[in-house]
Formats: C-alpha cells, sequence, structure tokens
C-alpha cells in the first residue's frame, strides 16, 4: 500500500460529504486520472441515501484548482470532453453543492466551482478562463453554464476577453454567492452544509431541479409541477407541519 496521500480525497460524514482535491504541488490541476477519481466519488456521493449535502474544496494556501493539467491537454492524456464530464456530473447531482474556495481558481478550475449551488470565496482569491489566450474553444456545456449562472455579458467577459476577476467583483457579478476571510472559510462552508442538511431533501432537490431548469430556459412544466406535487404530498412535509405545531426541530426523512 502507498504512503502517499490520495490525490482527490472524499470524507463522508453523516449528512455531509466533503471532497478536497489534495495535488497543492501542482495548484490543484487535475490530470486524467483525478477528474477519474472525482468521477467516482461523486458517484459514490450518488449512491448514498445518507448524504444530503456535498462541499467540494481544495488543499493549498493559493488555489483551489488550476484546471485541467496543460501537460496533458496538450499530449491528448486528458481532453475537453472528460472535463466536462465531471463538471456536468457536480452540476447534475440532485443534492445541494457547496464550492469553499481555499483560493484562486483557473480554467476548468473556475467552471468546477461554478456547477456548485453555493460558492464560498476568500479575499484575495482571483479568478480567469484562458482557453482563448492559448487558441482553445472552452467544452460546450461547460460556456452554456457560464452564460446560464452569470448572464452573456459576464460570460463573454470571462471567456472571450479571458479578463481576470478579483474577489469582490466576483462576489458583485454573482460568481460568488459568498465572501468571507479565509479563517472563516471552513467554519462557513460547514454551517451552511449543516443548515442545509436539516431541511427536507425532496423540497431541497425539487426547487433545485425546477430552479436549473429555469436558469437554463428549459423549465419542463409538468416535470416541475410534478416535483412540486410530490413534495406536497410527502410525508416530511406533514412532519414540517407537525415541528412547528409541536415547536420542536423536524425529523425529514426524504419521503
Amino acid at each position: 500500500m502507498s504512503d502517499q496521500p490520495q490525490r482527490i480525497q472524499l470524507e463522508l460524514d453523516q449528512q455531509i460529504a466533503t471532497l478536497t482535491l489534495n495535488i497543492p504541488e501542482r495548484h490543484n490541476a487535475l490530470a486524467n486520472e483525478d477528474v477519474q477519481s472525482i468521477i467516482a466519488h461523486l458517484n459514490t456521493v450518488t449512491a448514498s441515501r445518507d448524504i444530503r449535502v456535498l462541499i467540494i474544496t481544495g488543499n493549498g494556501e493559493k488555489t483551489f484548482c488550476a484546471g485541467a493539467a496543460l501537460d496533458q491537454m496538450g499530449s491528448g492524456a486528458l481532453n475537453g470532453d472528460v472535463f466536462a464530464t465531471m463538471t456536468d456530473k457536480v452540476a447534475g447531482l440532485a443534492i445541494p453543492t457547496i464550492c469553499a474556495f481555499n483560493g484562486s481558481a483557473y480554467g476548468g478550475g473556475s467552471e468546477l466551482g461554478l456547477a456548485c449551488d453555493f460558492r464560498i470565496g476568500v479575499n484575495g482569491m482571483r479568478v480567469f478562463v484562458p482557453p482563448a489566450r492559448i487558441g482553445l474553444c472552452y467544452p460546450v456545456n461547460g460556456i452554456e453554464r457560464f452564460v446560464s449562472v452569470l448572464g452573456i455579458n459576464m460570460a463573454k467577459r470571462m471567456l472571450l476577453a479571458s479578463e481576470e476577476f478579483e474577489a469582490p467583483q466576483l462576489l458583485a457579478q454573482g460568481y460568488l454567492t459568498h465572501l468571507v476571510d479565509k479563517t472563516q472559510l471552513t467554519p462557513t462552508a460547514r454551517e451552511l452544509a449543516e443548515r442545509i442538511a436539516n431541511y427536507a431533501p425532496l423540497a431541497l432537490q425539487a426547487m433545485k431541479d425546477i430552479a436549473n431548469q429555469a436558469a437554463r430556459g428549459q423549465l419542463n412544466r409538468a416535470q416541475a409541477q410534478a416535483l412540486h406535487d410530490a413534495c406536497n404530498a410527502s410525508q416530511d412535509l406533514q412532519e414540517g407541519f407537525a415541528s412547528v405545531q409541536e415547536k420542536r426541530r423536524p425529523v425529514f426523512k426524504g419521503h
């Protein structure tokens, strides 16, 4: 057995999963093996009936994720489609997701964060997307994600102009949902995750799905109404009503 620490780590703690990029010496740039590890860990999270929130973060003082490893992109060992499969899988998770940026994000690292529902940044971080600088067209699904989350103007500034944004700008433009001092990153992410984990999972998953469909301009009203109706017929809703009347904390079971 190797004594080397895992490059991609997954911790399961009751209802919260934490996926950590642990390649700080490479600024958490992801090689093909790392992307495959992330996909495998996401499958583990998806298969669990207990996990209700996922936190994605990184180890290292300066960088959350430098995107795809450029040496592998250049050699063909890693391609944009494989990386896109990973970010699509993050975005497609039914449970709420939180990106806790321990530092700056570049290229695909910026999209990995953007694929999450909540993005907690730290003072001093920066984000920029460099494909235009090296002649690379960003993956189609990724471009769609930038536009649907940030709007066409911000997406063009990031992708076409390859502008570099600092933390206050990222918060103002909606890339970040929260901005904290670095010492507060872990407790802030954990507090948010614990709060969300205590809510009704059916309602969370339904509202996330409906909101994401609406953001993409692809709202299936029949499907959305079915999700809505299933929540409102659930035992969890009855538990919620009962907890209010009985002045106690609800215990939601996801059905």
